[in-house]
């Protein structure tokens, strides 16, 4: 016997006995979403002692109006509800833990859909994520296997979080030319959750878990926010992006404030952690004279002080930032092309002085290591300061206004932020209680607004705030975010777990947050790119691709030497990083491409890409090539340092843009030969690495 709720478009099926998902089919597409064994339980629990718990039947069904309520009864005196409702062509789950006894309830898994398998044909299926910002996996049920230790950062993927977590609230699993289905949940708060998926080599699972705000014991927990299942049509990752969008735009958080018009309108290309504290300026007059055009310039953490380093040097309090130093040569070097910049920050990171009054091991962070760590090892060790102390955030403000008034800075950068972490915090004596989710990420909004608000007071205009990486919930807070995904092979960090299936074509990114933002997401600057004939052609479609995708391409000075220039060499003794001399020179044929990504952005596609809103990508009938790609940007321990290869990519791209009721197509041919592409069943003649606007 079973269970049933229907929409119009969808049917859910459930087991009597235990209220575990049987069956969902998308009826107008007759898909079967479930074809294997299905979940043995509809949910779990987790206690603060005991861990996670099975919610096993029997289980009560109430029948509504509208749809079902069941009861299930767990250990502790907790009773666990979910209601089942329909809701026009969708179908909504509530769910929520009445807790009868004095157990810490600290998440509820729910709903768990077991069994997921094909929806079409092998090289049909796709499904669609919003780690790194968008991703794209091919044939996910012959891709994902067993993970327990969570490698590939997607058994446990925690929202909101940019950097190895879910940067919006959904899952879509589709055919191609069929539809498919959409999973995720309509929060207008910012509660911490996770979106994880899990295959076995023939089918997957996919669940949501929900955090509770506050572990309170004998507290009942009742997430604000419905689960919704959703039938798409057409079984394209837009689709998905569309149905979300419907509904994104108008949260709270997706409303955006002032923007600085230079740095959508006026800068062409950017660079990123060309040394503050050294001179450099042969170097960046090289590349502002190839872009032709003002460059944003975001400059290494080597100005403070003391430390402010990738060898675990950090200022400590307040003491260690100012007096500051930038490189008088650099910034001189930056203005002679119109140039902006920026100072790097770790924003949220203190050392601390033994000798010192200043309270800042009372003001750090608290996390949950067991929650925190399969998601990014590591990362919680880092000595994180929380907004919910009064003394970080007046510092917060005072420090940055200074760097703004006093040293001119145009913007502010703040790194390994409030992106990278799960918005949660243990700590007792905060002004928050020990928990996560919308208290403490309000606490961070109030510190960057009156960061803000000081930093334009003391300059007099506005300074536009940016960090690593983005979720949805900071749309309405920066103005700009840093990126490594469009690197491909090159990129460090948020693409690297999965960076074998970039390489042979079972993954790809997706500009899925920019799609469904438009104009009011964050402008992403992405590439890891480097200048030198070394770096190998694929080089040229990660351009283009950062291009066409209405972000700025990045030139990355972190992890390996800036190019040799004139005579000149940079000095690898003074970098930040622990780096080797390269001798590469710069590659004139890339400068050249690069002078052609920078104008683009600024000339004839500026309206579309600064102010307009992506559309479905037109289908492209080209050839493809495999350029070739050598990573050696990246620390000397890590896994992908000095390797290399190539890549199967298409020779010629394309991306669609609306503005004012105006549509325009990128094309852009990153092969070094001439190109006769059809885009939309157009020819479209491209010769050898160059980039067209075209209103068709």
């Amino acid at each position: 016997m079973s269970l049933t709720v229907s929409s119009p478009r969808l049917r859910l099926t459930l087991d009597e006995s235990t209220g575990a998902i049987t069956s969902l089919v998308h009826l107008g597409a007759d898909l079967e979403l479930v074809s294997g064994a299905p979940s043995p339980v509809a949910l779990r629990v987790e206690l603060a002692d005991l861990g996670w718990v099975d919610v096993p039947g029997p289980v009560r069904m109430i029948p509504l109006g509208d749809g079902l309520r069941l009861h299930w009864e767990a250990v502790r005196d907790i009773t666990l509800s979910a209601d089942i409702l329909v809701r026009g062509d969708d179908l909504l789950l509530r769910v929520a833990a009445v807790n009868g006894g004095s157990a810490t309830i600290e998440r509820i898994r729910s709903p768990i859909i077991a069994g997921i398998g094909r929806l079409g044909s092998r090289g049909q299926d796709e499904l669609t994520h919003s780690h790194a910002s968008g991703f794209l996996f091919h044939d996910p049920v012959d891709l994902f296997v067993p993970d327990p230790d969570n490698h590939r950062r997607l058994e446990q993927n925690p929202y909101p979080e940019g950097f190895a977590g879910s940067t919006m609230q959904l899952l879509a699993y589709q055919a191609r030319g069929r539809g498919g289905f959409l999973l995720g949940t309509e929060d207008a708060g910012r509660a911490l959750k996770w979106f994880d998926i899990a295959g076995d080599g023939a089918h997957l699972t996919m669940s949501i878990t929900h955090k509770a705000s506050a572990l309170v014991p004998g507290a009942s927990f009742e997430p604000a926010y419905p689960v919704v299942l959703a039938a798409l049509d057409g079984g394209r990752w837009t689709d998905a992006a569309d149905r979300y969008r419907s509904w994104a735009l108008g949260q709270p958080w997706a409303q955006t404030g002032p923007r600085a018009r230079w740095l959508r309108e006026e800068v062409g290309i950017c660079t990123f952690g060309v040394s503050a504290r050294h001179d450099r300026s042969t170097w960046l007059r090289t590349v502002g004279r190839a872009a032709g055009v003002p460059i944003f310039h975001v400059l290494g953490p080597d100005w403070a002080t003391r430390g402010h380093d990738y060898r675990g040097n950090l200022p400590r309090g307040r003491q260690d930032w100012f007096p500051a130093v930038f490189h008088p040569a650099n910034l001189a070097a930056i203005s002679e092309h119109g140039g902006r910049w920026a100072p790097f920050e770790f924003d949220l990171l203190s050392g601390h002085d033994e000798e010192s009054d200043e309270p800042v091991l009372a003001s750090r962070m608290a996390h949950h290591a067991a929650q925190s760590d399969p998601t990014d090892p590591g990362i919680m060790r880092f000595p994180f300061m929380c907004p919910g102390t009064g003394y970080w955030r007046d510092w917060h403000a005072e420090r940055d206004a200074r760097l703004a008034a006093e040293y001119g800075a145009d913007a502010i950068y703040y790194d390994i932020s409030l992106h990278n972490m799960l918005m949660q915090c243990l700590a007792a004596g905060h002004d928050h209680a020990p928990g996560s989710g919308e208290p403490l990420a309000a606490l961070f909004e109030r510190m960057y607004r009156d960061t803000s608000t000081a930093m334009s007071a003391a300059a007099g205009r506005y300074v536009p705030m940016g960090t690593e990486v983005m979720t949805e919930t900071s749309v309405g807070l920066f103005d700009y975010s840093q990126h490594r995904a469009d690197g491909g092979p090159y990129a460090s960090f948020e693409p690297v777990p999965f960076r074998d299936w970039i390489l042979d074509g079972r993954a790809e990114r997706i500009p899925l947050l920019t799609y469904v933002f438009g104009e009011r997401a964050p402008l992403r600057m992405d590439g890891w790119a480097k200048l030198s004939p070394e770096a190998g052609d694929l080089w040229y479609w990660v351009a283009a691709t950062v291009l066409l995708e209405g972000g700025l391409l990045e030139v990355n000075g972190e992890f390996s030497p800036l190019e040799d220039v004139d005579g000149w060499t940079e000095d690898v003794t003074e970098s930040y990083a622990r780096i080797v001399t390269r001798g590469f020179g710069m590659d004139p044929a890339k400068l050249d491409f690069l002078g052609q990504v920078a104008r683009t952005r600024v000339g004839p596609a500026n309206a579309w890409l600064a102010r307009g809103r992506m559309l479905p990508p037109p289908v492209v009938e080209a050839p493809t090539i495999e350029p070739d790609w050598f990573a050696y940007n990246a620390g000397q321990d890590h896994s992908m340092y000095e390797t290399r290869g190539t890549m199967r990519v298409p020779s010629v791209l394309a991306r669609a843009w609306r503005v004012d009721g105006r549509d325009a197509w990128l094309v852009a041919n990153v092969s070094d030969q001439r190109q006769v592409a059809r885009v939309d069943d157009r020819p479209v003649d491209l010769p050898a690495r160059t980039i067209q606007l075209i209103e068709p």
